[in-house]
């Protein structure tokens, strides 16, 4: 059995229109211009803190939090199910899970609000853990998580993802990881990982490549 761990935001589902109205949401409430949707776009899988870090300048660790709980407010009860899964990644889950991998979610969401998201997509029933980093945790810290489990950890395998800290957290722990173009990365950012698909439907033979690869390394 090996371990599939997948990002979330970007990777599985489109959450573009949630997460950019809830950004616009907290900037608002703490008195700063809302940005254009488009241009939010490329705050969908870093950090809350570093989103609005950026984007309000705000530094200080009470004001970060603030922000945070603002966004929170608004895309806890909406947010999440302004969310779609993509074309074939429901298809992609269930061959896999069928073949035996056991799947992971490392998500920079806050754990109980990325399950609130896979029930809302009624996929959560494929996953074996859901790690979320909330604003203490590094996506490396989750996938050391994984690997540090007796079962999971002997027999992980792969990160994919469709941003860069997806890519460096693997290279991290010395993990291969699969890049997603359908997301919201671009090709300076896919360069990071071992390998890019450009179909969900892809995603199935570059895991069978990648764990014939680590298998021959074992031996």
């Amino acid at each position: 059995m090996y371990t599939v761990i997948f990002d979330l935001d970007g990777t599985i589902s489109d959450p573009a229109k949630g997460i950019t109205r809830s950004i616009n949401h907290a900037l608002v409430e703490l008195g700063h211009k809302a940005h254009p949707e488009d241009a939010l776009l490329q705050y969908i899988g870093p950090p809350l803190a570093t989103t609005f870090s950026e984007l309000a300048g705000i530094t200080n660790e009470a004001a970060l939090a603030h922000a945070i709980e603002l966004y929170r407010e608004r895309y806890i009860p909406i947010g999440y199910k302004e969310n779609h899964i993509y074309d074939d990644m429901k298809h992609i889950l269930s061959t896999l899970a069928s073949k035996g991998y056991a799947l992971c979610i490392a998500t920079s969401k806050r754990r109980d609000i990325a399950i609130k998201v896979l029930e809302f997509l009624n996929i959560d029933a494929y996953f074996t853990q859901i790690h979320g980093c909330d604003v203490d945790r590094s996506k490396s810290d989750l996938l050391r998580e994984i690997l540090s489990d007796p079962i999971l950890g002997n027999n992980a395998l792969v990160m994919i993802g469709d941003r860069d800290i997806d890519f460096l957290a693997a290279a991290e722990v010395n993990m291969p990881s699969i890049a997603v173009r359908w997301g919201y990365g671009n090709d300076r950012e896919f360069e990071l990982a071992t390998e890019t698909v450009s179909n969900p439907l892809d995603l199935p033979n570059a895991i069978e490549r990648i764990a014939q690869q680590s298998t021959t390394k074992k031996q």
